[in-house]
């Protein structure tokens, strides 16, 4: 699987003038994945991402667009060469001699590839494409189908509230569409069994190195929730035996605590002399697998599989370690399969009873909203109505009062008009009173 991205767009069709190859090692379960970006003589550049067989043919194809015969043979030639030439970690020793800068570029558990490649290696596992996860998230208000392909061009990054939407549809895990499995290197192996001839003999128990090239070097997945920058790994491959396959993790630290490690699954380190005769002054380090034991401030260490030869029941008898540290988990790598598989297994009788509950929840969300809105109407309505209510109460008491005032008034009016009249009434019946009796007395 491959896919092409256009890294930087220029007007006019340009030639291809240089390249650059990446390949790097995902993990168990991803492979070697390789990107090839293509610089062409119009300054624009196009990339070819993916598992590094398809992104091989897919650039070789391309280059035989070249017009000129002579540089497109060129080309290829060149290209196949710096491919090979740019091999994870080619010929670096592992062991005290390992090459840092290999191990640092290319087994760095937490930049590895692209990280639009995790949404698009996970919609290829389930057949789906970007268009139809756009249209779903538009179609369930999630967000605009243009922005869903911004983050599966690489863009823009996924946000962890859209990584968890994207989840929901593809079911997966959200943190394995922003994050790429967490990896490291599995240093050492160990037979429980049998002793291994290699440049030296290694006896039952004792951790060996089983590669002088680090692109053969093994790459396990780490359980997030163990994951800690001093953790290590180890292999049981003793074929017949109940350990054989696992993976041990252990967490490096110097210096010597065993308190916590006492009859538990432990690696531990040794010095021993390995020419006392030759050279007394020269000491090699030591690493073992086993249980260890400390009885009376004699340190052993017990073979952990039942089923050993009573020869190798002990791997270690009274000893001096310089290392010790437990178990952290024990992994069967042949159990270690990515989730999409899983969710492959699922039934499509199941996957369709899922579709309808979610679409039935959807329905049901929609109707509450509705009748949210609708409650928040009524409320909203009677709310006016009472205002409304308060507001004519009030206008009509201004009414009422105003009313009132002025019936007060005319009332007010009426009586002093009332009183001046009787006043002056009773002026006049004054006068004419004492004008009779002036004239009765002339009389």
């Amino acid at each position: 699987m491959f896919r092409i991205r256009n890294l930087v767009e220029k007007n006019g069709i340009g030639t291809i003038t240089k390249f650059k190859i990446d390949r790097y090692a995902t993990s168990l379960l991803g492979g070697v994945q390789a990107d090839v970006t293509f610089t062409y003589s119009n300054k624009k550049e196009v990339m070819i991402t993916g598992d590094e067989k398809d992104v091989v043919d897919a650039s070789i194809k391309k280059l035989r667009l070249v017009k000129d015969p002579a540089k497109q043979k060129n080309l290829i030639e060149i290209f196949e060469t710096q491919f090979q030439g740019t091999d994870v970690g080619a010929r670096a020793k592992l062991g005290k001699g390992i090459n840092k800068y290999i191990l640092e570029k290319y087994y760095n558990p937490f930049s590895v590839g692209m990280p639009e490649k995790l949404l698009n290696d996970a919609l290829k596992e389930r057949d789906m494409s970007a268009k139809e996860l756009a249209e779903k998230m538009e179609k369930d208000n999630k967000q605009k189908e243009s922005t869903t392909y911004t983050h599966t061009s690489g863009a823009r990054a996924i946000s962890r509230e859209v990584a968890l939407k994207y989840s929901e549809i593809l079911k997966c895990d959200p943190v394995d569409l922003m994050f790429n499995k967490l990896t490291i290197p599995v240093w050492g192996k160990v037979n429980l069994m049998h002793s291994v001839d290699l440049e030296k003999t290694y006896t039952a128990g004792q951790i060996f190195t089983y590669t002088a090239n680090a692109a053969d070097t093994e790459i396990t997945v780490v359980p997030r929730d163990l994951w800690r920058s001093d953790i290590k790994a180890i292999k049981v491959d003793a074929k017949g035996t109940m350990y054989h396959n696992q993976v041990a993790f252990y967490y490096f630290k110097k210096g010597m605590n065993d308190d916590a490690a006492l009859n538990k699954l432990c690696i531990v380190g040794r010095k021993i002399q390995p020419n006392p005769e030759l050279d007394p002054d020269y000491f090699e380090d030591e690493f073992h697998f086993g249980v260890y034991e400390n009885t009376r401030g004699v340190s052993n260490l017990v073979n952990p599989d039942p089923y050993v030869k009573e020869k190798n029941k002990i791997i270690l008898e009274d000893f001096t370690p310089t290392f010790v540290a437990p178990i952290v988990a024990m992994v069967n790598t042949d159990q270690v399969v990515d989730d999409t598989e899983k969710v492959q297994a699922i039934p499509q009788s199941e996957w369709r009873k899922e579709e309808s509950l979610r679409i039935e929840r959807a329905v049901a969300l929609e109707k509450l909203k509705q009748k949210e809105l609708s409650e928040k109407q009524y409320a909203i309505k009677i709310k006016q109505i009472n205002d409304q209510m308060k507001d004519y109460e009030s206008s009509v008491q201004q009414q009422i009062d105003l009313k009132i005032k002025e019936q007060q008034i005319e009332i007010a009016r009426f009586e002093a008009r009332a009183e001046a009249a009787a006043k002056a009434a009773s002026q006049t019946k004054s006068f004419f009173g004492k004008k009779f009796i002036k004239n009765k007395r002339l009389s």
